[in-house]
């Protein structure tokens, strides 16, 4: 049986009292899945604290247009909480967000979160063996267990250019969409064009009298078609039983298999260039291809799905500027040969991928911070626990990204294995426990091993790699290995109070 497919955990008795106090990090898909898990299993004196005013992350963020996602509806919503209304295959912001809402509020978990509230800094006393955790609006919390939920995806990167503030026009990132601004007749310089970019650019691209993409690089796109559900599939998902959970397998196995892509050199990688190359020989005319053809092999970066970014770039009023933006002025943009003016910037340029947990000091045993830990490179055990930092977990971790497939069905079997780490303690009476570092080299030394075979580690940058070529981000294989390793915890691979 797969986990991720439907209700398959032990719920304890709701008379069971759980007495660990609990401190999630974040209201986003995550958070909102570890608490809800943790309320069903007993546990009362869990807090999670948002800094922002409802929950949602990264969807209640990026509401830029058209913003959604590229895995298929179905497999981005929890096993145990279904939604049978899913409008399209591949749901948008406002359908996503509101089915978060909708899970928060219907579990009960809306009165565990305190909103407004961000976590700026916390540090585990060594000798009262638990984690004080403080806020900006100056209070201060303690707690025995602390999980950070705040993913991957949460802080906007945006190029520091050194004359930036003399723009006269207006500027924003795509994750805090400017909606109060009327594109109509102006002329929009988008900088970067990623997996959010991709998805605005077509609308821009309506509204504007001129529209300047700045590309580093080009991506490889994947054309997709968003079906509409109809309502007598609707009604099967609702009324026949068994239905919904085959569609839903059949999805996640639709998805498993883009596993084979990412193996560098591999016959399926050069079987999906050829047909991605194929893709834009359709919908791009002979005097774009060179310039919107990727280099690089096929996975090396996020492979981007749309069904009208490609046919966008070839609309007369869009231009791409296969350039480096090395300033701004007052007038616009300033590439390596031109200044090109323009009413408003875009920024389509990601997040900090790689900063981990960042702006948050997290500081363990010894004083340590985890910034100063991580120094060179994450090392984490299955991307939740590391060495130093007792009684502290995480989730969306460092190595836990993927390429292919449905983060949900990784985050469900992580917030599975922290509730029985969490409920092992319980039952030996335990109030310490922290990974051991022999556990943590063993799978980190696997893990590079299988990273270092990976399309990911060829010739290109991406957000899944830091500066120097680690790959901090992605898991190296199927979600089905990943539902293994961690179907069961293994007591052997930590230290829990009184242990040698």
């Amino acid at each position: 049986m797969i986990p991720f497919l439907g209700p398959q955990e032990i719920v304890m008795p709701k008379s069971v009292h759980q007495s660990k106090r609990i401190i999630i990090i974040g209201a986003g898909m995550s958070g909102i899945c570890m608490g809800m898990r943790l309320l069903r299993h007993g546990f009362e004196s869990v807090e999670i604290l948002e800094r922002s005013d409802d929950v949602g992350g990264t969807w209640l963020q990026n509401h830029y247009p058209n913003s959604g996602c590229d895995i298929p509806s179905w497999l981005y919503s929890f096993s145990f909480a279904p939604n049978d209304k899913w409008s399209h295959k591949y749901a948008r912001q406002p359908e996503i967000l509101e089915y978060f809402r909708r899970c928060a509020s219907e579990s009960g978990l809306l009165k565990n979160i305190r909103f407004g509230v961000s976590v700026t800094r916390a540090v585990y006393d060594d000798e009262c063996l638990l984690w004080r955790v403080a806020t900006d609006d100056g209070q201060h919390r303690e707690c025995d267990i602390l999980i950070s939920a705040v993913g991957q995806l949460n802080q906007p990167r945006i190029p520091q250019f050194e004359h930036s503030h003399l723009f006269d026009g207006d500027s924003w990132h795509s994750a805090r969409w400017n909606h109060d601004i009327d594109l109509n007749g102006k002329r929009v310089a988008v900088i970067g064009n990623g997996a959010s970019a991709i998805q605005f650019v077509p609308d821009v691209a309506r509204q504007a009298e001129r529209l300047f993409l700045f590309q580093r690089t080009p991506p490889w796109v994947d054309v997709v078609k968003n079906y509409r559900y109809p309502n007598w599939a609707k009604w099967l998902f609702r009324c026949v039983p068994g239905v919904a959970k085959v569609h839903r397998l059949c999805l996640f196995l639709e998805c498993e298999i883009g596993i084979l892509v990412f193996k560098e050199g591999s016959l399926v990688n050069r079987l999906c260039e050829r047909r991605l190359r194929r893709i834009l020989r359709t919908h791009v005319p002979p005097e774009l291809l060179e310039q919107l053809t990727p280099t690089y092999p096929v996975g090396c970066k996020r492979i981007l799905k749309s069904d009208g970014y490609l046919q966008a770039l070839s609309e007369p009023n869009v231009q791409v500027v296969s350039e480096a933006v090395q300033d701004l002025n007052a007038e616009g943009v300033v590439s390596e040969t031109q200044t090109v003016p323009v009413d408003a910037i875009i920024y389509g340029t990601g997040f900090e991928a790689t900063n981990f947990l960042q702006p948050i000091s997290i500081v363990g045993r010894g004083g340590q911070s985890i910034q100063d830990s991580w120094s060179d490179r994450p090392r984490t055990l299955l991307g939740m626990t590391t060495p130093g930092f007792p009684n502290c977990f995480l989730l969306y971790g460092p190595n836990t990204n993927l390429g292919h497939n449905s983060i949900i069905a990784m985050v469900e079997s992580q917030v599975r294995y922290v509730t029985d780490l969490i409920q092992h303690m319980q039952q030996t009476g335990s109030k310490e426990i922290e990974v051991r570092s022999e556990a943590v080299d063993a799978f980190d030394r696997e893990l590079q091993q299988k990273l270092a075979s990976s399309v990911w580690a060829g010739d290109c940058s991406s957000w899944y790699k830091t500066a120097d070529g680690a790959i901090p981000n992605n898991w190296w294989g199927a979600v089905f290995t990943y539902l293994r390793r961690t179907r069961h915890i293994d007591p052997s691979h930590y230290r829990f109070q009184g242990e040698g």
